[in-house]
């Protein structure tokens, strides 16, 4: 008799919800905020992360603003590391770096401090979403700036529609929810 692989849905696949034409029109969006109210689905959400990195052995989490921070500090805290938040430009008041990275229409540009990571530190990436891949390379080369080593990333969701693990081909990523 052969074994049926069945995927198991998780508390947080089952809460996220779509809104459509936002935040525009033709435009389907994933709202997580029902996860976030999810004490269940956080626990599941942070579990399922502390798996992943745990024997990657981490010295600090990264998370991208600003969703990735809300899955990136329990992640710290729970491992018992530094958090090291990715700002938008302009965000942080220390001396930083910078990278730009492309949006559909124009760029971006992500930074952080320049003291937040050392060289040699191990990192864990953390955000809420995959889509292009955009915003986690420029984080990715930020780390490497300052002399780290990516882990691995963690995402919620990943929409596989836009390709976005092609741009962290080298790189191993755990998104929890596979959007097609």
């Amino acid at each position: 008799m052969e074994a049926t692989l069945v995927k198991e849905t998780l508390i947080a696949e089952r809460l996220i919800r779509d809104i459509p034409d936002f935040p525009r029109p033709g435009i389907l969006f994933k709202d997580i905020t029902p996860v976030l109210s999810s004490p269940e689905a956080m626990r599941e959400v942070i579990d399922r992360f502390i798996e992943f990195s745990l024997p990657k052995r981490p010295d600090a989490i990264v998370g991208i603003e600003s969703r990735g921070f809300v899955f990136g500090m329990p992640l710290a805290l729970e491992m018992g590391l530094p958090f090291v938040p990715v700002r938008k430009l302009g965000k942080l008041p220390f001396q930083t770096i910078h990278e730009e990275y492309a949006l559909e229409y124009g760029t971006n540009t992500v930074e952080m401090h320049v003291d937040a990571i050392s060289a040699g530190d191990r990192i864990i990436i953390v955000d809420d979403l995959l889509a292009t891949g955009g915003t986690a390379c420029a984080a990715k080369r930020l780390v490497k700036r300052l002399g780290g080593t990516i882990e691995g990333f963690t995402f919620l969701m990943e929409l596989e529609f836009l390709h976005g693990r092609v741009a962290l081909v080298n790189d191993d990523v755990l998104a929890l929810i596979n959007i097609e």
